[in-house]
């Protein structure tokens, strides 16, 4: 069974329909995601919005103004034909009137359909138009993908909006005590590590960033990150440095970084949140689209960099792409400066 999780802002008012938002399954693409939901509550602000998610990434929109309710799905629960129907079954229940699917995939189409819903959007791929009763095509220009999402909506295209975290009083002061605990001040968050392929930035390179620093660090991610973690910071010895990989939930990975006074971060989904909390952050990207992917934020700036390396082509084949062996700890640090300084 899928878990409802009913949001803080409801109440009791006229409601005219129910919508339902089958969100993306990965970190980053859930925080882009965050500008649609806002779009679509302004479009209907009278209906009830529920988000369909992967439990783990339930952690972001949770307490969110614009959202009702939270209906999660174990992995488990989202392989294998039977499953799948089950699931839909599970949301039939809710007898949504209008949604939303904003991945590409045929399994969430499929979905929506043995949900019953009466209205079902979303991009034409992978032949799931039958699924749809409005399969819109994919737009045929290079856009970032929070706007990509925004073309699925009355407006079709909006610019300039960032994803928005809302967090209540008792996550902030639990947040504050933690970093009490940990004896830091004001720390820089470090978001190295990435589920993407070759985008996790190496140990070294972060030693050599940060070197001679008399900043705190803290350093976030995933239980699969918590060796890596503890390598970089036993790595640092000159260097007031903790891990906390793996520690603590996504929701509360939030709180904390909400209270660092900057980060860097590579191509990731923490980089997302960073950004999205107004977090001063510089953001590495490598293998990945800047253009389609990077982080929106108030106080975001994005390094471009060859990646894998290509060496003495590096100047002739890749243009204006900064060589990560040429980023120096002052070009980090003035970097961060300019962002705080804003």
């Amino acid at each position: 069974m899928g878990k409802l999780r009913l949001g803080l802002s409801i109440q009791l008012r006229i409601t005219k329909i129910k919508i339902a938002i089958y969100s993306p399954n990965w970190i980053g693409d859930a925080v882009m995601s965050i500008p649609f939901v806002k779009e679509i509550k302004k479009e209907y602000p009278q209906a009830e919005i529920y988000i369909i998610c992967k439990d783990w990434v339930v952690g972001i929109f949770e307490n969110h103004q614009s959202i009702n309710g939270i209906i999660s799905f174990p992995l488990i629960k989202l392989k294998g034909i039977k499953n799948i129907i089950k699931t839909g079954l599970v949301l039939k229940s809710e007898k949504f009137d209008l949604s939303y699917t904003l991945t590409d995939s045929f399994r969430s189409a499929f979905i929506l359909w043995i949900s019953g819903a009466k209205k079902r959007v979303g991009f034409k791929t992978q032949n799931r138009s039958l699924f749809l009763t409005d399969p819109i095509p994919v737009p045929i220009q290079i856009m970032h993908r929070s706007n990509k999402y925004l073309t699925l909506t009355k407006h079709k295209f909006i610019d300039q909006i960032s994803p928005q975290f809302f967090l209540l009083n008792h996550e902030k002061n639990w947040a504050k005590q933690k970093i009490k605990d940990f004896g830091l001040s004001s720390p820089t968050a470090l978001l190295p590590f990435s589920v993407g392929e070759g985008r996790s930035l190496s140990i070294s390179h972060i030693k050599k960033w940060i070197k001679n620093s008399k900043k705190d660090y803290l350093i976030f991610g995933s239980k699969n990150d918590a060796g890596s973690g503890i390598s970089l910071e036993t790595s640092c010895t000159e260097n007031s440095i903790k891990s906390i990989c793996g520690e603590f939930t996504l929701r509360e990975s939030i709180a904390l970084i909400n209270l660092c006074s900057s980060s860097i971060a590579t191509d990731s989904g923490l980089g997302h949140i960073s950004a999205a909390l107004g977090t001063p952050t510089i953001s590495f990207f490598g293998k990945g689209n800047s253009n389609v992917t990077a982080p929106k934020g108030l106080k975001t700036h994005v390094i471009q960099h060859c990646n894998p390396c290509f060496g003495d082509r590096c100047s002739q084949e890749q243009g204006d792409l900064i060589c990560i062996e040429d980023i120096s700890c002052e070009n980090v640090e003035n970097a961060l400066k300019k962002l705080i300084e804003q």
